[in-house]
């Protein structure tokens, strides 16, 4: 179909981008921020990290409403309500006065980044078609990545500058403009679903009879867990077990960051040419090794840490165009539903992970390095039984 972005197909992939990006510069921003979160506010780790945890948490099951919604409604109406939420929730975050005003913040916030995620996603299979969708996801996936890699780095200058409140109206101003941007962007969907908005919903369950979808699902969400349990862990691990400043973190995150950007890139251009079952094998033996590696080595040093991790980055971050795909692929209707499932699959195990990493570990690096060597494990038997057996439709 006809590019539906005023500007051009180059800045439609940008704005695409964009959205995608809201969860990570939510999070990413903002984690320089953490471990003074418990002396701002004298409460404990744990609360904090609600203000992640949490976040993700709602963002994953908002998008089982949002995503159906979008499929019955139209993407845009569902991205404008996102939008005005998460601008809506970052003014009640910025002016918070106690920990549990800002878990609450958060909590609206991660709801309309919900919408906002998941209509990124579907109108991206609304739009393409065949091996466009998988280069599309590429080079979108690849400009998102750009969040990671200067939003902590961002988040550690403007601490410098001004409180954790000046944060939070950067998201402000995120969300503004995107919603400024909003009226260049067409209307993508074209057979929305029929009945009301509970036939819409109704639709999750449907999809998820898909048995090659909900196998896939299980196997591409587990594999999040790890670098999720790195998100939240990073600055706890640099700031409070290495003794890093907060600037110094923001460099070693980006750097972790910049490797992941890299990812999907590396894929294009070496990587497409090896058979899916090989590549991903190689994926899931690296986040293994890499696990294996930081249990053995992890607590040397914040540079020994950043070595050892970084070959799960890496690979992890080239498998994202791949999976997403083979998940996409699985289903011809429901684009919303099945994007919204994709994201509530990563961002439900996602969370797990980041609670776990909560609990009273003798230090920060061992749940991390644990995560990484048993899910890398355990993905990669799943795979081969699901890719042996060829339980999925290939794209």
């Amino acid at each position: 179909m006809p590019c539906p972005f005023r500007f051009g197909h180059t800045p439609f992939i940008m704005y695409l981008a964009f959205l995608n990006a809201f969860v990570p510069i939510s999070t990413d921003l903002y984690l320089a921020a953490l471990p003074g979160m418990t002396q701002v506010f004298s409460c404990p780790r744990w609360l904090v990290d609600l203000t992640i945890s949490g976040f993700m948490l709602f963002f994953a099951l908002s998008m089982l409403v949002w995503g159906p919604l979008s499929d019955r409604y139209g993407r845009r109406p569902v991205l404008a309500a996102g939008l005005a939420l998460y601008a809506a929730a970052s003014v009640l975050c910025l002016s918070s006065v106690n920990i549990h005003m800002l878990v609450g913040g958060r909590a609206l916030q991660a709801i309309g980044s919900g919408a906002v995620c998941s209509v990124s996603m579907a109108v991206v299979k609304d739009v393409f078609r065949g091996r466009t969708v998988e280069t599309a996801l590429v080079w979108m996936q690849t400009m998102s990545t750009l969040a990671p890699v200067l939003a902590p780095v961002l988040g550690a200058a403007l601490l410098g500058l001004t409180s954790w409140r000046g944060l939070f109206a950067a998201l402000l101003v995120c969300s503004l403009v995107g919603l400024a941007l909003l009226p260049a962007l067409g209307e993508t969907l074209r057979e929305p679903v029929k009945g009301n908005c509970f036939a819409a919903l109704g639709r999750v369950g449907v999809v998820l009879k898909n048995p090659a979808l909900g196998r896939l699902l299980l196997l591409f969400s587990v594999s999040l867990m790890p670098f999720m349990a790195y998100l939240t862990s990073s600055a706890f691990i640099y700031i409070d077990f290495f003794g890093l400043t907060e600037q110094h973190f923001s460099f070693f995150f980006a750097a972790n960051a910049f490797f992941s950007m890299l990812g999907p890139l590396a894929y294009v251009r070496f990587f497409r040419a090896f058979s899916r079952r090989v590549f991903l094998i190689l994926v899931f033996a690296a986040m293994t090794a890499s696990g294996l590696g930081l249990l053995i080595a992890g607590e040397t040093g914040p540079v020994y840490f950043l070595a050892l991790y970084l070959p799960l980055t890496f690979f992890s971050a080239a498998s994202r165009p791949v999976a997403t795909l083979l998940m996409l692929s699985q289903q011809d209707t429901d684009n919303g539903t099945v994007s919204a499932l994709i994201g509530c699959g990563g961002l439900m195990c996602g969370s797990l992970a980041m609670m776990l990493c909560s609990l009273p570990f003798s230090g920060p690096v061992l749940p991390v390095a644990g995560m990484a060597a048993g899910i890398g494990a355990f993905c990669l038997v799943l795979w081969l039984i699901i890719d042996g057996g060829k339980l999925y439709r290939a794209p």
